[in-house]
């Protein structure tokens, strides 16, 4: 190993293309580089070190990691959540999800992420897709309903092929306005004087 401490000494190979280490004390996130000298029999020799290893024992953490979709074309549900502590997460878009995150750490080199979709009745939309090194996604051909909600899931891969846990958010979608029930209205004044008209409609929040 060149520049760093031995992970183990040298030792004598009697193959002429391989050789195997046993009993070496490595952890996670350790990089390893393999030092191979070859000698002739008249006592010259070359050396070559090999690109580094990158040993990954454990999966990539995701308790600081964030997910976040963003909403195409979303409808004003403020309205209708007025006074509500929280607001969720709406769009109209019926077939294009777009979300991005962050934030998963790993002292092993993190290689990738993968995702997936599914719908409110836990049916997966994309199977489990790879990213690549991407950390946003626009994902259209989606068969998303209105009055459903559509849940995207997240992970992370090291190097050594180990997952993180996924993380998920929801997002609720809604392409229709909201309909008149044909039931009666109400009229009324109250005692300051004001006057309240009150009639009903259908949602699908």
């Amino acid at each position: 190993m060149p520049y760093v401490d031995d992970v183990k000494s040298s030792w004598v190979s009697y193959s002429i293309d391989r050789c195997e280490a046993t009993g070496l004390n490595l952890t996670h996130g350790m990089t390893v580089y393999v030092t191979v000298k070859c000698v002739n029999n008249i006592e010259l020799a070359s050396t070559v070190f090999s690109s580094p290893v990158y040993i990954s024992l454990d999966n990539p953490q995701a308790n600081t990691a964030s997910l976040e979709i963003d909403p195409i074309t979303v409808t004003s549900q403020h309205d209708y959540f007025a006074g509500v502590a929280s607001t969720p997460e709406v769009q109209s878009n019926q077939s294009c999800l777009q979300f991005h995150w962050d934030g998963f750490e790993d002292v092993s080199p993190i290689t990738g992420y993968g995702y997936e979709i599914i719908d409110s009745l836990n049916n997966s939309l994309t199977g489990w897709t790879h990213a690549g090194y991407r950390t946003m996604v626009t994902k259209c051909g989606l068969p998303l309903s209105s009055g459903t909600s559509a849940v995207v899931g997240v992970s992370a891969v090291n190097s050594g092929d180990h997952w993180s846990d996924t993380i998920s958010k929801s997002l609720w979608i809604s392409a229709t306005s909201p309909s008149l029930t044909g039931l009666e209205n109400s009229l009324f004044v109250l005692k300051t004087c004001r006057i309240c008209y009150f009639y009903y409609i259908n949602s699908d929040f």
